[in-house]
């Protein structure tokens, strides 16, 4: 594999002599390959190249390559090439050990992962490319930064595959489970499981959305020590809604488009992969992330709007509207969590509100934040890894909003009214993180999921979130 900018000009590695002249006759035969950013033109490699075929990669407008375009170049690759028949391929696209590692980070990303469901997997959709070996001068420092980006992407995969987990497969009980898998990497790993515990832990919130369900609902705290890190080091709390199935509740929703529904722990997923990836590269920043893990259904015990709720921190919440429970979870969680210590900041992840996909589609996620340092972070950061954020307001004005006549405040506004209910979601939670408390909520509703082949990941689950946290708990770490 050899690079050609935009425009034709063909990389260092491209003019050698042994393949010179097949790039430019490939180039002239070829005029609809213009070196545009993942084009890909493949030809038969020439006598004394120890290669079947040479593939021209175009690396987009002449200049330096920022590690974000180099992952994005490795996933084009592996979009063209990953079913291709190729076994391994050998690259030399003149990178620096920076853009390498990211480079191979998209080809993980981005190499196609057939549905492990199917009785009889269709041989076409495997991928065959079984390594890849990247040409660079650097290559200790490559191998460092690879470290790191191999766990991100390990950790991406992993809230992808519980993302695509069917509700039946992915009950909140198996979801523990998975979360106690990450003990291995020296994560401590606590639960509150069942109604009866969460309610003597204070979670009525939590509870109550998980009562009607067969399967205990749960609260998970995963607790990364930082490595070198002082012990009373405050930590990045990370908190994850996980609503394995969420059929609305009482509050029942449409069946067109329910089965989606598998994939309302979206955030919970991405804060376990961002903590996978953090003790698997041994990152120096101390974490602690929260599962807030229910399954919202019907039934004989289900929650009622209109009840009243007690939260971990005392306030009272009057219930409205029983499909928005994502804020009655993570309600319970940020106040469990922020409870016995007073973290660096608090984040909330969660796929929370259709409003904000009607307000910025499926390209960019809300943020909500109470601080502006830490907004501006986590904006620069989702640019840089191609997870970005678009702020909006947490105007005090709003809770009137969520006046209760009868507890401390509603869980959300009156049914009926074109209100902006991502808006009143975020107000909500910002109750239950303690004053001075760096907070922000990310609203990723459009985004946990695509219909359409994405830069960095195929149609399906997308794994957003994981990589701007963990970038988020290395910038912290400086």
């Amino acid at each position: 594999m050899l690079g050609v900018w935009e425009g034709g000009n063909a990389s260092a590695a491209a003019r050698a002599p042994q393949v010179a002249a097949v790039v430019a006759r490939a180039l002239a035969a070829s005029p609809a390959f213009t070196g545009r950013e993942g084009q890909v033109l493949t030809v038969l490699a020439p006598e004394g190249v120890a290669a079947e075929r040479l593939v021209l990669l175009g690396l987009g407008p002449f200049g330096g390559m920022e590690p974000h375009r180099a992952r994005r170049l490795g996933a084009a690759v592996a979009a063209a090439l990953g079913c291709s028949g190729a076994g391994t391929l050998a690259v030399d696209l003149d990178l620096d050990p920076e853009a390498a590692a990211a480079f191979a980070q998209g080809l993980v990303l981005r190499l196609p992962d057939p549905s492990p469901w199917h009785s009889r997997p269709d041989p076409a959709a495997a991928p065959t490319v079984r390594a890849a070996t990247l040409r660079l001068a650097a290559t200790a420092a490559a191998e460092d930064l690879w470290q790191r980006a191999r766990a991100e992407a390990e950790g991406v995969l992993l809230a992808r595959g519980l993302v695509e987990a069917p509700g039946n497969i992915l009950t909140p009980t198996a979801f523990v489970e998975r979360a106690r898998a990450l003990e291995v990497l020296d994560v401590r790993v606590e639960v509150i499981q069942g109604v009866t515990a969460l309610e003597a832990a204070g979670c009525g919130l939590l509870a109550a959305v998980g009562r009607a369900s067969a399967h205990p609902p749960a609260l998970v705290t995963l607790t990364w020590p930082g490595h070198g890190a002082a012990a009373a080091a405050p930590p990045l709390v990370l908190v994850g809604k996980g609503i394995t199935f969420d059929t609305g509740g009482l509050s029942l929703k449409p069946a067109d488009g329910m089965e989606r529904m598998k994939g309302d722990m979206g955030g919970a997923a991405a804060v376990l992969g961002a903590v996978h990836a953090l003790a698997a590269m041994q990152a120096a920043c101390p974490v602690v992330g929260v599962l807030a893990i229910a399954e919202n259904m019907p039934g004989g015990d289900a929650l009622r709007p209109g009840d009243i709720l007690r939260a971990c921190n005392g306030l009272t919440v009057e219930v409205v509207d029983t499909d928005a429970e994502g804020r009655l979870v993570l309600a319970d969680a940020i106040a469990h969590a922020t409870a016995a210590r007073r973290p660096r900041a608090v984040v909330d992840v969660a796929t929370l509100t259709g409003a904000v996909v009607t307000s910025l589609g499926r390209h960019m996620g809300g943020l909500f934040c109470s601080d502006a340092a830490l907004a501006t972070a986590l904006r620069a950061l989702g640019d840089g890894v191609g997870e970005p954020l678009w702020p909006l307001p947490l105007d005090p004005a709003l809770d009137d909003d969520l006046r209760s006549d009868v507890a401390d405040l509603l869980q959300c506004a009156p049914a009926g009214r074109f209100l902006p209910d991502a808006l009143h979601a975020a107000r909500f939670l910002s109750r239950f993180v303690p004053a001075g408390v760096p907070w922000a909520h990310l609203d990723i509703a459009g985004l946990a999921w695509t219909d359409d082949d994405r830069p960095l990941s195929r149609r399906g689950a997308t794994g957003f979130g994981v990589r701007l946290l963990t970038a988020l708990a290395h910038r912290l770490a400086v």
